[in-house]
């Protein structure tokens, strides 16, 4: 009987050790995917890369980069583009949204959708390209980085191997991430074989940006990278034919079908503030129902607010209202708007957005990258019919229902 159990022991440690080549990958070809290949700053995984560029102008710098990024996000998806750019600070952050193919073939394909932030800081001397906020969608289950490729979750102790169900994602960012950095070099006209650019000519730099955004010399500022995206605000590319003097400081009015960004993504994952009031007395609050649409040959906004909100009253009392969106460095902010009631409490304060007046005399945020003017046409309560599932309908009998509110967009700016 002890020699039957020491065999099946013998079978069992056999079977273990049979597996952990599957659970385990190592290659010697792949040693980059291991140890330091995936860089962390204070538990979040960074990518950061620092060309030097000795000479050569930041101004000319920042026009490559701005080019040679706006091309590769147009490349890359609809959703990815040019979030922010400031000229004189010379700072530019892009939004990336890319699919990671892992296997394709002829009846099926595995990937996962990418999304991360790409951020880049022209210095006297120097170029800085930074990717964070690196998050994966994979079979409709979203994770960071952090829980996908960071060491300590794709390496085994000893980091001379990687776990088998990590090694696609961790591979992968890391090709994505040494694609970009070989990109931006060509960019920057930096040889393999010489640390230092080829200065572009003046022919060179009229190809690489379009004469009408040429920018003047802007003086050269050295901030770290968690600064530059502090108030990051998107930026979208503006048919100057469409495009107005604005009368917002800091923005570029535009007509309301030239509205940028998916409006269903932009309510339902990324939300919206509701502003009513006027200087006298105005709030603000969450929201993400609603839409944008045609109604009789006008550009409509919809939302839909219940009667117990303090911002119904001003929405009933008020002629116009504002529509504002903010990127996810303002989630916090959007939160607190949701869940503290502006009747007893300084929700301006408590947010820390900073209030901006229309010519209308609306109220909105200088946050804001995108704010969409409305005048009220139709303020409508709605009822129970209204609610096609009977187990919400349930839920809301003997309650108030919103009231939805239809109004014209009178005027749309955008940063």
């Amino acid at each position: 009987m002890g020699k039957s159990v020491q065999k099946k022991s013998a079978h069992f440690l056999m079977v273990i050790l049979a597996c952990l080549p599957s659970l385990l990958w190592a290659d010697e070809d792949d040693k980059k995917y291991l140890a330091g290949a995936v860089p962390e700053v204070d538990g979040k995984v960074v990518f950061v890369k620092e060309f030097d560029l000795p000479g050569v102008d930041p101004n000319t710098v920042y026009d490559r980069m701005h080019s040679w990024l706006d091309s590769r996000m147009k490349e890359n998806n609809n959703e990815s583009r040019i979030v922010y750019a400031d000229k004189e600070k010379l700072q530019i952050v892009a939004s990336d949204e890319k699919y990671l193919v892992f296997t394709k073939n002829a009846l099926s394909m595995d990937r996962s959708l990418m999304n991360c932030n790409i951020i880049v800081l022209c210095k006297p001397g120097k170029c800085e390209i930074q990717v964070d906020r690196i998050r994966f969608n994979y079979e409709d289950k979203k994770q960071a980085a952090e829980e996908m490729i960071a060491d300590n979750v794709a390496l085994n102790k000893k980091k001379t191997a990687i776990f088998r169900g990590y090694k696609k994602f961790r591979t992968n960012t890391v090709d994505y991430v040494d694609d970009l950095f070989e990109s931006a070099r060509v960019a920057l006209g930096i040889r393999h074989d010489d640390a230092s650019p080829l200065v572009a000519t003046q022919s060179e730099q009229a190809k690489l940006l379009p004469a009408d955004k040429q920018v003047d010399k802007a003086p050269a500022v050295n901030q770290s990278v968690s600064a530059a995206t502090q108030n990051v605000q998107p930026t979208t590319p503006i048919d100057p034919q469409t495009e107005t003097p604005s009368s917002l400081q800091g923005y570029k009015q535009i007509s309301p079908d030239k509205i940028p960004g998916n409006i269903i993504k932009m309510l339902s994952e990324d939300w919206m503030l509701i502003t009513a009031g006027t200087d006298e007395k105005f709030n603000m609050m969450t929201a993400s129902w609603g839409g944008l649409g045609m109604i009789f040959g006008k550009p409509m906004a919809i939302c839909f607010i219940i009667p117990t909100r303090y911002t119904y009253q001003l929405m009933e009392t008020n002629d116009t209202y504002t529509f504002t969106f903010y990127t996810e460095a303002y989630r916090d902010a959007l939160n607190y708007c949701g869940s503290s009631s502006g009747r007893d409490t300084d929700k301006v304060k408590g947010s820390g957005l900073t209030p901006i007046t229309t010519p209308l005399g609306s109220k909105a945020f200088s946050e804001a990258w995108l704010i969409i003017e409305c005048r009220k046409v139709v303020a409508q309560s709605l009822n129970h019919d209204f609610l096609y599932n009977e187990k919400i309908k349930a839920e809301w009998t003997g309650k108030q229902l919103h009231k939805m509110f239809i109004g014209e967009i009178v005027n749309v700016w955008v940063k």
